[in-house]
């Protein structure tokens, strides 16, 4: 196969074009990846092709590779004309299947149809290769980009075309996984109905795939037509198809679908799960119906499915939320007589609902208990005790944290950041701020973290100029700030009224290329509007 690839590959012409032009090209664009670029096609910025900047770093790395290498009349060949076969050829020499497809989204920018019967052509290429995975890619982005309508002459061409290459069953599983991972159902469906015409069936994961996606669309008559067909044609249903449609009727609000499946699925010699028992369980403790799901657990039992831990998981944490700790606690301590032992998930949703009731001193026995019976706390133990005793005990604050030390919960170096966060906790702030000065001096590592810390500390307390000050010793020691080292400052400054000043500090952070999220324009927003400013709005 690929010998005939090869010979069908060289039959492809190339318009012969000067090397030293490809090296002129687009000289008023710096963008040095662009000169790779066919001469024809238009020069848009990374937003407008769908690459980002790591795919980018990933194309500028592969392609400085292959200029190593000697062997640029590949890239001179595509630089003339976008072609299958220099297409192909640049893609393979690409090395993964992630840089070929982010070097391929990076040149596809003329959608003409002559551009669309290469991509067309490359794709086939691809799978008669047996890469039918970078083939799916290709063509979905194609599809994203130009939209269904114009999508059925890409998938005429390919069907026209794809004996040479690549079976029935390849090609059209091709274009259904393309019209899937473009989120395009009734295409799919399309699709799925031509291979029935010409006797072949889809695979099982990609009808699951497209089941989600009808569900999710709301296309419930397609839902009902193709799980019929499966029935009667193939491919044969199993629990995880099942489970997928009644996670779908589930998510969609359609719980008693999502059950009536679940009590049917023995019908089509399918056995239920324990992930279908769990999935509706689950749904009917969201819709506030515990008692159902209790009943779901005692049927699940005398059907012969064992409950997990996720089970268990799922009922204790509605009856936490719903403020029932004494029915979550019989409940927990019952586990242990079905054979499921508690992990780290249970104890924190035990120890969650104890400290939102108000009860720190169950929250702190559970915790000594889940330590003494071996079960390792996590980051969300330790965040729910702090905020627990922020709240309700703050002199336990600096006990919580010689813990972390202790149970090794964060790395090392992150364990100044947690010291300098517990003092902001503690309200002690003037303390941290000294203590991250005696740190600097004595040579101790301080990340963004800790700093991030003092500054949101210092700005919900109004004191801008001491949160400023910390912000200034971060930049002198060259750490750059995160998003939100900007929104606190920027908080802190909106609450005094100096609006200005916040307005100077986002447009230097900008101009620094800082990293700067939305809600920092919505800080500067809401506090031009709580003045009435709507100009400056």
């Amino acid at each position: 196969m690929a010998a005939n690839v090869h010979r069908i590959l060289s039959t492809v012409e190339v318009q012969p074009q000067t090397l030293n032009t490809l090296l002129i090209r687009h000289s008023k664009n710096i963008d040095f990846l662009n000169q790779f670029l066919p001469f024809d096609f238009p020069i848009l910025d990374d937003s407008s092709n769908g690459i980002n900047p790591y795919e980018r770093r990933k194309i500028a790395v592969g392609l400085s590779k292959i200029i190593k290498t000697r062997e640029t009349h590949t890239l001179e060949g595509f630089s003339r004309e976008f072609c299958p076969c220099s297409l192909v050829n640049t893609m393979k020499m690409l090395e993964t299947r992630d840089t070929a497809f982010a070097f391929f989204k990076f040149s596809f920018r003329d959608h003409s149809d002559r551009v669309l019967r290469s991509c067309g052509l490359a794709a086939l290429f691809f799978a008669a290769e047996d890469l039918q995975f970078l083939a799916q890619d290709m063509v979905s982005h194609v599809i994203e980009r130009i939209g269904a309508v114009r999508s059925r002459y890409l998938v005429e061409f390919m069907w026209e075309n794809h004996y040479r290459y690549e079976s029935h069953f390849s090609v059209l599983n091709t274009l259904m996984r393309g019209f899937l991972n473009a989120e395009m159902g009734y295409e799919a469906l399309l699709i799925v109905n031509k291979m029935r015409e010409v006797g072949v069936s889809p695979s099982s994961s990609a009808c699951r795939i497209l089941f989600k996606l009808l569900i999710r669309n709301g296309e419930y008559s397609s839902v009902w037509k193709l799980f019929r067909d499966m029935v009667s044609k193939g491919p044969p249903i199993s629990t995880h198809t099942f489970n997928m449609m009644i996670l779908g009727f589930c998510r969609k609000g359609f719980l008693s679908t999502g059950e009536s499946l679940l009590h049917v699925i023995r019908k089509f010699r399918c056995e239920p799960d324990v992930y279908g028992y769990n999935i509706v369980i689950n749904a009917n403790c969201m819709m506030g119906k515990i008692s159902n799901s209790l009943e779901w657990i005692h049927f699940m039992i005398s059907n012969g499915c064992e409950p997990s831990i996720v089970t268990f998981n799922t009922v204790i944490n509605d009856l936490c939320k719903e403020g029932d700790m004494v029915k979550a606690r019989s409940f927990f301590d019952g586990i242990l007589e079905v054979g499921v032992f508690p992990n780290t998930v249970t104890y924190n949703i035990m120890i969650d609902g104890y400290v939102k009731s108000g009860d720190i001193d169950e929250g702190d026995k559970l915790y000594e208990e889940m330590k003494n019976k071996g079960v390792n706390p996590d980051g969300m133990t330790f965040n729910i005790l702090i905020a627990g005793h922020y709240k309700y005990r703050k002199e336990n604050i600096r006990d919580m944290l010689r813990d972390l030390v202790v149970q090794e919960v964060f790395p090392f170096s992150s364990l100044f950041d947690i010291s300098i966060a517990g003092l902001c906790w503690a309200g002690r702030l003037d303390e941290a701020m000294e203590s991250v000065k005696n740190m600097l001096e004595k040579g101790f590592p301080l990340s963004v973290v800790a700093f991030n810390s003092i500054i949101a500390a210092y700005s919900k307390a109004g004191l801008e100029e001491q949160a400023y000050e910390a912000y200034s010793i971060m930049s002198r020691l060259g750490l750059t700030p995160s998003s939100s080292t900007c929104n606190y400052l920027l908080l802190g400054l909106c609450k005094k009224g100096c609006l200005n000043k916040a307005k100077e500090l986002l447009c230097d952070m900008m101009e620094k290329g800082f990293p700067i999220n939305k809600l920092a324009f919505l800080v500067l927003l809401d506090g031009y509007l709580r003045t009435r400013n709507p100009n400056g709005a």
